[in-house]
């Protein structure tokens, strides 16, 4: 974030409509006044984007975070299993609850939590000569 930013135009672009620039304010803007980081800490935004990015960030209040541990989105839930300061035992019933509805959104899921695994290689086709290149159609029937 532009450290130069008049705490004014920072205010503005926390209470913008659009969810990604209220987003964008929290993940970025560590300087900002402390009024503005109060409104965005603590009031829950309709915006899953913008309650996911206030459930990673550093400056949340452990009330905040308990009542994102309940939050219907499961991203925001993630987040919050994710921080540092989240207990074990809340940690492991809210990884236990999410209930991802596609193994896309599973994997999009480790990345907050840091179990991400690449899927396995593919198997590297051996090299072929020409002359076996060129049998393959014959061989396929073609």
């Amino acid at each position: 974030m532009n450290d130069r930013l008049p705490p004014e135009l920072l205010a503005r672009l926390a209470a913008d409509p659009e969810g990604r620039v209220r987003s964008w304010v929290i993940q970025w803007g560590r300087d900002v006044p402390d009024a503005v980081r109060r409104m965005l800490l603590t009031d829950t935004d309709p915006d899953s984007e913008v309650r996911e990015a206030v459930a990673a960030h550093p400056g949340l209040t452990t009330g905040l975070r308990d009542l994102l541990a309940e939050d219907p989105d499961m991203f925001v839930r993630n987040a919050t299993a994710a921080r540092t300061d989240t207990p074990a035992d809340l940690r492991e019933r809210l990884v236990a609850g999410l209930e991802p509805d596609s193994p896309v959104a599973e994997w999009l899921l480790s990345f907050g939590r840091s179990t991400r695994t690449c899927p396995p290689r593919a198997a590297v086709l051996p090299s072929l000569t020409r002359q076996q290149a060129e049998a393959l159609p014959a061989r396929a029937g073609l």
